[in-house]
Order: C-alpha cells, then structure tokens, then sequence
C-alpha cells in the first residue's frame, strides 16, 4: 500500500464511516470467537495503531502485539501507545505457537502469495488458535481503487475458504458484509470503468451529512451479523481454527 495513504489513515479511522463501522463489526466477532485462555494476540498489518488501541481495551489484560511493514507506520503506532514491531505476513517476527489470536483486516489481498501468509499465520497460532480476516470481495468490484492500492486479487466466499483451508486452518464462519451499499459500489464502479476514469490515491473525510449517512446504513448490518451471515457484499468476514493433524 502507498505509504503516504497509509498514514493518513490515523486521521480517519476514528470518524471515516467505513473505519469506524468495520471495527465495530470486527470487535463483534473478536468478542465472541476468541479462544480461552486468550493471553496473546497479533495484529497484522496494523498500520497506525487505531485497531490495536480497540484490542487492547476488548481483551485488558491480554498482551496485544502489532505487526507493520512500514516503518513510519509503526513509529506512528508506537506513539500512540502500541506495542509493534516491523515485520511481514510472509514472515511473521513471533515464534511457533506464540499467539492465540491472529487478526489480519484488509491485508492478505496486499499479498502475491496469500497462502504463505496465512500459512505463517498457523505457524504462529497454537493448537485451537483463531484467525479473523477481513478482505475486499467480488472480482466484478476490480478497479482502480484496486490498482492503486496494490492488491492483487478480491475475493469470493468460495476462494476466501480455499485458500484458508489450504493453509490448515478449519473455517468456523464466513460472511459478506457491507452489502447494504453494495449497489452504490456497483453503479460506482461501472461508471469508472466505462469513462475510464482514473483514481488518485487518498481516502477523504466526507461531509459530515454524508458520513452520517453512509455510517447509518452501514451500521445496520451490525446486529444482522450478529445473528446471521449475509449472502452477498464488498468485503467479507471469516473466522477460522488451526487445525491439528493426528501427528502433530
């Protein structure tokens, strides 16, 4: 990711829709999926620090430990009170069997190899240790918001959970989300496409109308997902249980 867009997250995270609705919903499942005994967790690709703040509040007590390949990033993070160290996906700084929790939001997309990250990220989990995703979803959404933010793929329900499972990772649950916008995104996109417009890196606060708005019809899904898994959207969720060969 273009580093300079990264570091403009830390000041829209806390009021930017999309930010603010997704820890919520991320913090949903965290909550409940979290093994027992939970002592520590990894956050990888933690960029400036504003998820990390929000773990470390759910789980008190827990030592939360942040995982940033850009270093301005994690100079940013570390002033905010985190605990984080430079590293990669693909080559987690943490021993085998070290966490009981791995949260990875909008990361593995970034990923030439997504196997080989998520297959670190069971090196790195104990036996019963849980891994939370989040990733942009529906090949059909490419664009040059894509491009310019350097993934390499979205994804389906469908290839989200192969390449969890080839991993060695049991999935628990998956879910689109942010499907209530999904037909503005649509409509978006495809007017993008057919004028070939390009997209310049920078994500913005919107005017607080619309932020108000788009965070409403977001929130919606909050207690939708609690309950329930929704059958189509932009991103999707999924939670997974490494998996434990009979030799091991």
């Amino acid at each position: 990711m273009d580093e300079e867009l990264l570091l403009r997250f830390e000041k829209l995270e806390e009021e930017h829709w999309w930010f603010v609705v997704r820890r919520h919903l991320v913090l949903d499942w965290v909550a409940r999926y979290a093994p027992k005994p939970l002592t520590r967790v990894v956050e990888v690709g933690c960029g400036t620090g504003g998820n990390l703040q929000a773990l470390s509040q759910l789980f008190d007590g827990a030592e939360v430990l942040g995982v940033e390949p850009v270093e301005s990033a994690v100079s940013v993070s570390r002033s905010r009170d985190c605990q984080v160290v430079a590293g990669s996906f693909e080559h987690l700084p943490a021993a085998d069997a070290s966490a009981d929790m791995l949260v990875a939001l909008d990361v593995i997309e970034h990923l030439e190899d997504d196997i080989a990250g998520l297959t670190e990220a069971r090196r790195v989990l104990r036996a019963g240790g849980r891994l939370l995703l989040t990733v942009p979803a529906l090949p059909l959404l490419w664009g040059p918001h894509d491009e310019a933010n350097a993934h390499w793929r979205r994804y389906t329900r469908s290839t989200l959970v192969a390449a969890v499972e080839k991993a060695g990772f049991s999935v628990d649950r998956v879910s689109y989300f942010n499907t209530f916008l999904l037909p503005l995104g649509v409509v978006e996109r495809t007017i993008t496409r057919l004028l070939r417009l390009k997209w310049t890196p920078g994500v913005n606060l919107p005017s607080r109308p619309i932020n108000a708005i788009m965070r409403a019809i977001f929130s919606l899904e909050i207690p939708i997902l609690r309950r329930s898994n929704l059958p189509l959207g932009m991103s999707l969720m999924l939670i997974a249980t490494t998996f434990v060969n009979e030799e091991e």
